[in-house]
């Protein structure tokens, strides 16, 4: 009879170590379950519903530390609560929504719109100014025997073509990027950048512009 309660002492000693470790913390990464709840928790809220309207989407899910105690914060001395930061992007409006998740509580702490320029720029972002770009005859020429290349690298499906993008944020307040989306397209083939075409594009307006070197 020894061993076998030796065996059960063991087995539970495991499960207590087992189930210690897993405990979630407060600055834990946010796991794939923990991004899916914070946006259905967001896109249940009425408020939010309304700012959302119907046509958003997803930007980024990510962990924010709300200090206990500050006007944000509904955690108490006994427990420090988890929080995420949920942003999406409306395209009929061109306006981002900001919204802080209590994931402890499963509720919406706040919620706000933020300009275009605030929200950050994402691969399906990048794509759609790639292929904005490849539909202008000028960019077309310019890239040449390579066109096809990205034409598929803009799909997604190339190999040894990649269209990639830097944010463009405009100097003053004049410039169209100061408050508009804007995205500079980089055309790599293998490890090489091409020079030219040297493109950007307005992703609020759906403008492509060529920049064309002095002679």
């Amino acid at each position: 009879m020894f061993p076998n309660r030796l065996h059960t002492s063991i087995v539970v000693v495991v499960m207590m170590l087992v189930n210690g470790c897993t405990q979630t913390l407060p600055l834990d990464p946010l796991t794939t379950q923990d991004r899916q709840l914070a946006e259905q928790i967001a896109r249940q809220d009425s408020y939010v519903h309304d700012l959302l309207g119907d046509q958003s989407r997803l930007i980024s899910v990510g962990l924010l530390f709300v200090k206990p105690g500050s006007p944000a914060s509904t955690d108490n001395a006994a427990s420090i609560h988890r929080h995420a930061e949920v942003l999406f992007f409306r395209e009929d409006t061109q306006m981002g929504v900001r919204v802080i998740v209590d994931l402890t509580n499963k509720s919406v702490i706040s919620s706000e719109g933020i300009p275009a320029s605030q929200v950050p720029l994402t691969s399906e972002d990048i794509r759609k100014a790639a292929k904005l770009a490849l539909s202008v005859t000028e960019i077309q020429q310019a890239l040449g025997e390579d066109l096809r290349g990205f034409l598929a690298a803009a799909e997604g499906s190339a190999k040894g073509f990649e269209i990639d993008g830097l944010r463009l944020l405009g100097g003053s307040q004049n410039n169209l990027c100061t408050v508009d989306r804007c995205v500079r397209l980089l055309f790599r083939r293998g490890r090489d950048y091409l020079i030219k075409p040297n493109v950007w594009v307005d992703l609020t307006d759906g403008s492509v512009h060529v920049e064309r070197r002095e002679q």
